[in-house]
């Protein structure tokens, strides 16, 4: 009977959980499964907005059933005032939601060496990192009311190594890409909001 009683204790703390109703929560797009939605990106003063627009489209349909759409492609591309972009999702593009991501204080640092001499062994790293802020508001195009709004930081880092052992040389080297560590950065940022 001794042994029994563990088992037995566990069982009913799993009981227990299951009743309480433990639920994961719910993230903020996938409240809107089904619906059309607009993604508007702002980068100043970079001029990776396009490309990185079409990215953060691609990552959320694939996770979400949204369709997502970028009416900037589909103005003409001189400026316009918000309530006209708004006007033309809702009326000409039929879209129930608009979301605009804003991306601020990037930050690209250059790359910086860092050596480490050790008997028999040497490791020479060269170290790129980015950080920024990601602001995001989703608006109800019916209703012209911001549904919700918040903010994430991000960073990313990129790292080439040379090591030289007794077992020869390793070189992992590449070329730095300000546009991968920002990328990498604005999605790092969009997982710490509550939209993903």
């Amino acid at each position: 009977m001794p042994k029994r009683m563990p088992w037995l204790l566990s069982l009913l703390i799993l009981a227990l959980l299951l009743a309480t109703g433990c639920e994961v929560e719910e993230r903020i797009l996938q409240r809107f499964t089904g619906e059309r939605l607009g993604l508007i990106l702002e980068t100043d003063p970079y001029s990776y907005e396009r490309s990185l627009e079409t990215r953060l489209i691609n990552y959320i349909k694939k996770r979400f059933d949204l369709q997502v759409i970028n009416p900037k492609l589909l103005m003409d591309n001189g400026p316009y005032p918000s309530r006209m972009l708004e006007d033309f999702c809702r009326d000409e593009l039929g879209l129930n939601f608009l979301l605009a991501i804003k991306l601020t204080d990037i930050i690209v640092n250059a790359p910086q060496p860092n050596l480490e001499i050790r008997p028999h062994k040497v490791n020479v790293e060269v170290s790129s990192s980015c950080s920024l802020t990601l602001i995001y508001t989703l608006r109800d195009l019916s209703t012209d009311q911001i549904l919700y709004f918040g903010q994430g930081n991000g960073s990313s880092k990129a790292t080439n190594r040379v090591k030289a052992d007794e077992g020869g040389v390793v070189f992992d080297v590449k070329e730095f890409d300000p546009y991968e560590l920002i990328e990498d950065a604005m999605f790092n940022a969009l997982r710490n909001t509550d939209l993903l």
